[in-house]
């Protein structure tokens, strides 16, 4: 009987990374991965659930998707949750060089990040240096050419300042 008592009390911590956040469940230990998944998509607000899926680590040390039969649609689709997680998805797998990007492209995805993380640029609130802290081109690509940190923000704020109107006007200029 003691032993059916502990197993009652016994739960699991479980950590689960977002792309934007960090979040703790307690769970039991006879929760399945489709329950565990559906808490987390119930914490944060996430309806398109057949875009998403959990990874973990197995004994092994190899990363692995787990199995989840989604089964049909939750009603009342909230899109910006979906689009904001597709967008830091992405783009971690560009700035790891997981999805390979061409400098010009790069800067100029790195403007369209700074435009939706900042707003419209403003010369009286977007000061020089504002996008120091910004992770925003892949290591590869700031390698790749001799141009300085201060350079390519110098060049991501003009794209910020002006968004172009043709996505190639001007960025072989600034790159080759």
């Amino acid at each position: 009987m003691v032993n059916l008592l502990l197993l009652l009390f016994f739960q699991i911590n479980v950590r689960v990374t977002t792309m934007d956040a960090e979040l703790e469940f307690a769970i039991q230990p006879n929760t399945t991965g489709k329950q565990l998944f559906d808490q987390v998509v119930k914490t944060v607000g996430l309806r398109e659930v057949w875009f998403f899926g959990l990874q973990y680590v197995d004994s092994k040390g190899y990363s692995t998707w787990l199995k989840l039969k989604q089964e049909g649609r939750l009603g009342g689709a909230n899109p910006e949750i979906t689009k904001r997680l597709f967008f830091l998805q992405v783009k971690e797998a560009i700035l790891n060089d997981e999805n390979y990007c061409p400098p010009e492209t790069a800067v100029l995805l790195a403007s369209y990040s700074v435009q939706a993380k900042y707003g419209d640029y403003n010369k009286d609130v977007h000061k020089a240096g504002y996008l120091t802290h910004d992770r925003l081109l892949p290591q590869r690509v700031l390698e790749q050419h001799k141009l300085t940190k201060e350079q390519w923000e110098d060049r991501i704020q003009t794209w910020h300042e002006e968004p172009p109107r043709n996505a190639q006007r001007g960025l072989d200029d600034g790159i080759s």
